[in-house]
């Protein structure tokens, strides 16, 4: 067993961790969730509505959209109906759609939403990169009926209008070729989806015979948007020009996942991968290709090195950490305690709110310990939490941890 030794000093984090609506006792969980065989699902019929007479036009044809129906129900009013691929499934109704008008004019769009209830505010984007909340005055959520109401200015430019802002596996793609540009980074497909999209594996290391490695995973449930605005600055910093991460690469490998379901994401699922399956109740079986690949490319590791730290990103409505049951031993010992210890001293203001829990759920995080005595931690982000934050956030939590592990093996 290792030993581990930390201090802080003032300033250098403040993290938030968000409910994992797939690390919540099972209870939470729909019927037949940890049943993870293919179950069929309904993809949504790809088109543009036009109505001639308003000189209104919706569309569902880009990677990412999830709207089922459009109609109008008076002049300047219409209706959007979203469904999920299948169901039951957890409430993660996501929309995304385009709209344009022939003219300038207003229009009010009410979201319904068959087995589900609206859960994320507007975006809007003009080019489908810049996002912004939709203001508060022109969207209204009735909770009772779990509908919303927006209204949106239109006209011959396209606005674009999601539930969270749009980042596909095109995104994922530019990013990881970007990032592998730098001589430390590599990446590989390991395998593909059941779809046949590639599931990009990227490894951020200058050791010829790392230490350890850390495992970074994240979006496996395609709506959980505010997750990858987190893991991508985490997994930056550690690629960054830092002494900090300079030090880091030259003891330790990350190799991480960013996109563990690319078929999900770009259907505009709600929760589940094509063949209908919650990805994160799939660590135990592996009946879908994506955990089982990518499970199967981090048990060689094993061969090399120990694994010290693993980490999921996913996003909920709130801010939670989920952590193992102290009663569980991990290997290096302390190493979440340490870590959720530094941000109440940095930041004593700040609540941390850490949800341990033991292995009886079939997800990640629970794998990750079972395979590699690791401590293993679901990092949620909250869905409307400030962008800007998110990145600050992510970025301090990476250099923490990276002190961490290197006072671990000096």
């Amino acid at each position: 067993m290792r030993t581990f030794l930390f201090t802080v000093s003032m300033g250098l984090l403040l993290l938030v961790g968000c409910r994992q609506t797939g690390d919540l006792p099972l209870a939470y969980d729909p019927p037949g969730s940890t049943v993870t065989t293919t179950r069929e699902i309904t993809p949504q019929k790809k088109r543009t509505i036009g109505f001639q007479q308003a000189g209104v036009w919706v569309s569902n044809e880009f990677a990412g959209a999830r709207l089922n129906d459009f109609y109008q129900t008076d002049e300047a009013t219409f209706t959007a109906v979203i469904r999920p691929e299948n169901a039951p499934i957890n409430n993660s109704a996501w929309y995304a759609f385009k709209i344009w008008a022939q003219r300038p004019q207003t229009v009010e769009i009410h979201l319904t939403y068959e087995d589900g209830d609206h859960r994320y505010v507007p975006k809007l984007s003009r080019d489908g990169v810049a996002w912004t909340p939709l203001d508060a005055a022109s969207y209204a959520h009735d909770t009772t009926n779990g509908t919303a109401t927006l209204r949106l200015h239109v006209g011959p430019d396209t606005l674009w209008v999601a539930a969270q802002e749009l980042m596909t596996s095109t995104t994922f793609a530019r990013w990881i070729d970007d990032l592998a540009r730098r001589p430390y980074v590599t990446q590989r497909v390991v395998g593909r989806s059941v779809q046949g999209r590639p599931l990009r594996m990227i490894e951020i290391t200058e050791a010829a015979d790392p230490a350890g490695y850390v495992l970074v995973i994240s979006r496996q449930h395609p709506p959980e948007v505010t997750g990858t605005l987190a893991v991508l600055p985490f997994l930056e910093t550690i690629a960054g020009e830092s002494d900090l991460a300079r030090a880091f690469r030259r003891r330790f490998a990350v190799v991480a996942v960013p996109l563990m379901n690319p078929d999900g994401v770009d259907n505009g699922h709600w929760r589940h991968n094509a063949a209908g399956v919650d990805l994160n109740r799939d660590w135990l079986h592996f009946n879908q290709p994506e955990g089982r690949l990518v499970s199967e490319a981090f048990l060689k590791l094993k061969e090399n090195a120990p694994v010290f730290f693993a980490i999921d990103f996913h996003s909920t409505q709130e801010d939670v950490f989920y952590t193992l049951s102290r009663d569980l031993e991990t290997d290096p010992p302390g190493f979440t305690d340490a870590w959720l210890d530094a941000i109440r001293v940095a930041f004593p203001d700040y609540y941390v709110n850490d949800e341990p829990s033991g292995l009886g759920s079939p997800v990640s995080k629970n794998w990750f310990y079972q395979s590699f005595d690791t401590p293993s931690v679901t990092y949620e982000v909250g869905d409307e939490s400030d962008r800007a934050l998110i990145r600050r956030l992510s970025t301090a939590a990476a250099e923490a941890m990276m002190e961490l592990l290197l006072d671990e093996v000096e």
